[in-house]
């Protein structure tokens, strides 16, 4: 994991989805 990266996982039924915060570069990837 790349420093002072936030990182979240939300579950739903039997999908899962992966956001990725960077602060400082104001970018939010959702995979």
């Amino acid at each position: 994991m790349a420093e002072n990266q936030y990182y979240g996982t939300g579950r739903r039924k039997s999908s899962a989805a992966r956001v990725f915060i960077k602060p400082g570069s104001g970018e939010i990837v959702i995979n």
